[in-house]
C-alpha cells in the first residue's frame, strides 16, 4: 500500500507541474532573457541574431528603419552572389535614391523568432555606426512582435503577448502607426525653459540615441539660437545621413504618466535629412531611445500599438 501511495504522490506531482507557466503569467515572457549591448557613443541597442539559421550577426534595433539591412562588405564576404531582385531606397550612407540588390531567400532569427523577408545590402553601414555590427533590424521584423526591455539588466525578450500583470499595473502610452513611422498619440509638452514650451506629438524612433530630437522647422519657430541656454553644435551621422544640430538640455518633458527633467535634446538645424521637416503641424520631434531607457522596464506591443512601462525603482 505504501508503494502505491508513493507512486500516486509522484504521479500527482508530475501532473501538477504540467500546464503551469514557467515565468509567472501564462502569457508572460519565456524563461530565457537575451542580453543586449549599447553602441559606445550613442545608445543604439544591439541584439544578437542568426542569419539563415547558423551565421551569428549583431544588429542595430531600429523601429524607424523600414527594412533589414546588412553591411554590403559583410554580404560580399559571406554570400558574394548576384540577386535578380532589386529595391530602391535612401539612407545608410548613401547620397540620394539608389537601387540595390535585395535578397528574398534569407531569414533572421532573434530571441527564438525566425522570419524570412527581403534583406538589403547597404554601403558604409559599419562606418555609419562605427562598430563591429553586421546590420540593422527594421520595422518589417519589429512591428510583428511584442518586445520586453529591462534596462536594469540590459536584457530583452520577445513575448507571445502582453502579460496581464503588465496590462493591469504598468503605465501605458498609445502608439499610432502612420506611413512609415510610429508616434505617441498622447499629448507631449517640452519645456525648453521655464518660460518657453512647445506642445505636440512625438514620433517614436528607437534608433535615435538621444532623449529627444526636434525638427528643424520647429526649431526655427522657437528661435533656439537666440536663447540664453548652454548648448553646443554637433553634426551627427546616422542611417539617414548626416545632420547639423544644436544640443542642449531642455527643462522638462511632460506626457501622461511620464514626466522627466533635464531632457537631452538635439535641435536639428539642417535643411536636409530625416529631421529637417516635421511630417505634420502636430508633430514636433522624435522620442528617442534615451527616453525609453528612462522609463525603466518597457514592453512595446507593436501589433496593438501600446507601450507599457514601469518607472525605475517602482515595485
Amino acid at each position: 500500500m505504501k508503494k502505491h501511495l508513493i507512486f500516486i504522490g509522484i504521479l500527482g506531482s508530475l501532473l501538477s507541474c504540467t500546464g503551469q507557466p514557467s515565468g509567472g503569467d501564462a502569457d508572460s515572457r519565456s524563461v530565457q532573457k537575451y542580453p543586449y549591448r549599447f553602441h559606445t557613443f550613442t545608445p543604439h541597442i544591439y541584439v544578437d541574431a542568426f542569419l539563415n539559421d547558423s551565421l551569428p550577426v549583431k544588429l542595430v534595433y531600429d523601429c524607424a528603419a523600414p527594412f533589414v539591412w546588412l553591411d554590403s562588405s559583410f554580404v560580399d564576404d559571406h554570400y558574394g552572389y548576384e540577386s535578380k531582385q532589386t529595391m530602391a531606397f535612401e539612407g545608410i550612407g548613401t547620397e540620394g535614391r539608389q537601387v540595390v540588390k535585395a535578397f528574398q531567400d534569407w531569414n533572421i532569427t532573434i530571441a527564438g523568432k525566425r522570419e524570412g523577408f527581403p534583406i538589403i545590402p547597404a554601403p558604409n553601414l559599419r562606418n555609419t555606426f562605427n562598430d563591429s555590427i553586421e546590420g540593422v533590424i527594421g520595422l518589417v521584423f519589429i512591428k510583428k512582435h511584442v518586445w520586453a526591455f529591462d534596462f536594469g539588466t540590459h536584457s530583452f525578450d520577445i513575448l507571445p503577448s502582453v502579460p496581464d500583470s503588465v496590462r493591469k499595473n504598468w503605465h501605458a502610452l498609445k502608439l499610432f502607426y502612420r506611413d512609415k513611422d510610429y508616434y505617441f498619440e498622447a499629448p507631449a509638452t517640452l519645456f525648453v525653459t521655464d518660460s518657453l514650451k512647445i506642445s505636440g506629438k512625438l514620433l517614436f524612433d528607437s534608433g535615435m540615441g538621444t532623449d529627444l530630437c526636434l525638427f528643424a522647422d520647429v526649431v526655427r519657430k522657437l528661435d533656439i539660437g537666440s536663447l540664453d541656454i548652454a548648448k553646443d553644435s554637433r553634426t551627427t551621422q546616422g542611417a539617414s545621413g548626416s545632420s547639423a544640430n544644436e544640443v542642449f538640455d531642455a527643462k522638462r518633458l511632460v506626457m501622461p504618466n511620464f514626466v522627466v527633467d533635464s531632457v537631452h535634446t538635439w535641435a536639428n538645424t539642417d535643411a536636409s535629412g530625416h529631421a529637417s521637416k516635421a511630417p505634420s503641424k502636430d508633430v514636433i520631434g522624435y522620442f528617442g531611445f534615451g527616453l525609453l531607457q528612462r522609463m525603466g522596464e518597457v514592453v512595446i506591443d507593436f501589433p496593438n500599438q501600446v507601450v507599457y512601462f514601469k518607472p525605475k525603482g517602482a515595485e
